[in-house]
């Protein structure tokens, strides 16, 4: 566990606002060979209390690497927000935690639906977060142009790490 401290509850509601507006996120593992491998996922619950859920084949390349190697990390990105939460993640056979989380996106890509046996839940358990959060398009540039005309840093939002 790192020096970081734990994140109040202002922190958890940016941490849950950056997960909500974003529809993709991408899953982060480790490959046999030690190469990271980053995989597209379709964000399925942004309640975050620590975790976060995704569904999967059991076939696919992110569920046979995370077996193997648990460590993971998920990012989010918005059009003014980043999130990466770093943690481990396991492969979850959950029937009532599936239908929980399947919607009308899920359907598109698992035609046999809710209850093929081979659509799978990762569970990926949190345990840092590092967030950024910037002033919008137009802020950041004046920020960068008055830096530039004044030679201060420019202001172009904060950023936070926090054990969750």
């Amino acid at each position: 566990m790192s020096s970081q401290t734990q994140a109040t509850a202002d922190q958890l509601d940016t941490i849950r606002s950056i997960m909500k507006s974003t529809r993709i996120a991408m899953l982060t593992t480790v490959e046999a060979g030690g190469a990271l491998h980053s995989h597209p996922m379709t964000v399925q619950e942004a309640d975050f209390n620590g975790d976060c859920w995704f569904l999967a084949s059991e076939n696919a390349d992110a569920v046979q690497q995370l077996e193997a190697h648990p460590h993971v990390n998920v990012s989010y990105s918005g059009s003014s927000q980043w999130l990466s939460l770093a943690g481990s993640a396991e492969v979850v056979r959950d029937q009532a935690k599936k239908t929980e989380l399947w919607n009308t996106f899920t359907d598109v890509w698992f035609e046999d639906g809710e209850t093929d046996p081979s659509v799978v839940l990762i569970h990926v358990t949190g345990e840092s977060a590092q967030y950024w959060e910037s002033p919008g398009k137009v802020a950041t540039l004046v920020g960068v142009l008055a830096a530039k005309v004044s030679g201060d840093e420019p202001q172009t939002g904060s950023s936070e790490s926090v054990a969750v």
